[in-house]
């Protein structure tokens, strides 16, 4: 055991040295594993354990069917400010792109998302779902639920202007963070696969209520962040 473990230490002490000298620079791709192995002269299973070390050391990250890559800067995330991914990416000097996924009433939604009833009793909810990226590279999945007797067409609005742009724009209400809850998880296939990920990749799950100026919550904010994408933090 402990000349495995010696062994599979060499091994990711060749692979830090590659990601040192910046062989692959931030957000690159990786040789494949065989052409890795051959390079650095690492059998393959030996090789498949370090860069699952440096998986979990946030050094490197997976996209499901297309490799290994090099792990970008973190981004810095303050969730309660109210400032757009957009905004927010751009002052750090990032490349901010996003997109929606789906935009639909349901019937069925999580429990997470009853405190919009509180407001309005509704048989059903706005869901809106969609994804943000850095350099290309997709970083998190957000559900977002609104309650459409709060905010009859909603989802017509919602173009491609901020969610609190609408608020205010259409809905003459001016929305702020009342709750946060934060919780590491394993991200479902039906998750993951939207980001580029695999089934059971580690994330950082992130719950936000927002209220209008009465205290209702007008709006749920579910977000899958990939674990070596986000620092978090939180100014008082």
């Amino acid at each position: 055991m402990d000349k495995n473990q010696s062994t599979v230490e060499n091994a990711k002490e060749k692979l830090d040295r590659w990601l040192e000298e910046g062989i692959t620079a931030a957000g690159g791709k990786l040789p494949s594993e065989r052409e890795l192995g051959e390079l650095l002269g690492i059998k393959r299973m030996t090789l498949r354990q370090a860069l699952l070390n440096l998986e979990s050391e946030s050094k490197i990250f997976r996209k499901d069917r297309k490799g290994w890559f090099v792990a970008q800067p973190r981004f810095n995330y303050s969730p309660e400010l109210s400032a757009s991914f957009q905004r927010a990416a751009l002052e750090q000097g990032r490349e901010p792109s996003w997109g929606f996924i789906e935009k639909s009433r349901v019937s069925q939604f999580p429990k997470a998302a009853e405190p919009l009833l509180d407001a309005a009793p509704s048989d059903a909810l706005y869901r809106i779902t969609g994804w943000g990226a850095l350099e290309g590279h997709k970083v998190f999945y957000h559900e977002t639920f609104i309650n459409p007797c709060v905010a009859p067409g909603f989802i017509e609005q919602l173009e491609n202007q901020s969610f609190s742009s609408v608020w205010e724009n259409a809905y003459n209400k001016d929305v702020v963070i009342k709750k946060l809850a934060f919780k590491p998880v394993r991200m479902s296939g039906d998750i993951s696969k939207f980001i580029g990920g695999s089934s059971g990749m580690p994330a950082i799950l992130i719950e936000k209520h927002r209220a209008d100026s009465h205290g209702n919550i007008v709006q749920i904010d579910i977000e899958y962040w990939r674990f070596e994408a986000v620092d978090l933090f939180i100014n008082l």
